[in-house]
């Protein structure tokens, strides 16, 4: 069961929190993740897909120009219907808490509802966690930006990773139920 995790990172903080995602659905028996920038992956590749979850950091709260290129070399997969019915799940990042993490989460889901795939919710336990940092529409960090270019890299918290994993794991899953 193939699942791929695909980010379209400008800075390098989405693709942490992709991370978090790939190492959730390695957590799946018989998965296999592919972990990649969407620069690195062939539209054909996802074919042989149960699961796919991508993710992009948000400008405006609309996805990130990597991300809309990508997105604008699926039209033949949409033509013949080769997303139809994988399952998929999202992440997005932003660098302020109004942001537009959870439009950017949305637009992310737009081109999944084109392709008939079956989005998952990161609903989970509402707990202080999830009621802080939880997103239903994907996992989500808000990372500020660095004070410089030579400041270290901001990364999303343990919590936001911790939730992100959880989701990984739970798209994985609901992949495992619909296609094994």
């Amino acid at each position: 069961m193939k699942i791929y995790v695909l980010h379209g990172s400008m800075f390098g903080h989405t693709e942490v929190l992709g991370n978090a995602i790939a190492d959730g659905a390695k957590q799946v028996d018989g998965s296999e993740v592919i972990y990649k920038s969407v620069e690195e992956i062939e539209p054909d590749d996802l074919k042989d897909a149960s699961g796919i979850i991508w993710g992009s950091s948000g400008i405006f709260g609309e996805a990130n120009p990597k991300m809309a290129t990508f997105f604008s070399k699926l039209g033949q997969l949409w033509f013949t219907g080769a997303l139809q019915g994988k399952v998929g799940g999202v992440f997005a990042t932003t660098s302020t808490q109004h942001g537009g993490v959870e439009n950017v989460c949305r637009a992310l889901q737009t081109p999944m509802q084109h392709h008939g795939m079956v989005i998952v919710s990161n609903a989970g336990p509402i707990n202080e966690d999830r009621a802080h940092y939880g997103n239903p529409y994907g996992a989500t960090a808000v990372i500020p930006v660095e004070t410089s270019k030579d400041a270290p890299m901001n990364k999303p918290n343990d919590t936001e990773m911790q939730i992100a994993r959880e989701y990984g794991k739970l798209v994985a899953e609901t992949a495992k139920k619909l296609h094994h």
